[in-house]
């Protein structure tokens, strides 16, 4: 799958947001190792608790590992906010610093593929996202 289809993907993943608090809409699109794609989106607690929010990278990997897939290629994130009158707009969104360490725990080679504001779909590693991160090296 090419990182466009993936963006895609993650794109139809961010329709099932729910972001009652924020109002910033994200979906990702995990691809895994033997070619399956397994989409989250964001979902905030309408409490404000915030203990049982969770973002749409992690909501992908938990749905990954609770359909059997343990081993990951990349992950597509998109998201952005709705405004006042309902548009619907991207920009830059890379994980949050939680998303960060998830992945580089589960799955420290996976790619993450972003889509910057210009348009222009670049893919990281998680070492470029979370650099002297604590790993597997120690």
């Amino acid at each position: 799958m090419t990182n466009e289809e993936l963006i895609e993907q993650a794109k139809i993943a961010r329709k099932n947001a729910y972001a009652v608090i924020s109002g910033f809409k994200v979906g990702a699109a995990l691809l895994t190792k033997d070619g399956q794609v397994v989409r989250g989106s964001n979902i905030e607690d309408p409490s404000g608790i915030g203990i049982t929010n969770i973002c749409a990278e992690r909501c992908a990997l938990v749905k990954a590992v609770s359909e059997g897939y343990l081993e990951y290629e990349k992950i597509a994130v998109v998201g952005g906010p709705i405004g006042l009158k309902g548009e619907d707009k991207l920009i830059f969104c890379a994980p949050c610093g939680a998303c960060r360490q998830y992945l580089n725990s589960w799955c420290p080679r996976i790619k993450v593929i972003l889509q910057e504001n210009d348009g222009i779909i670049k893919e990281y590693s998680i070492e470029d996202l979370l650099p002297y991160s604590f790993n597997e090296k120690f």
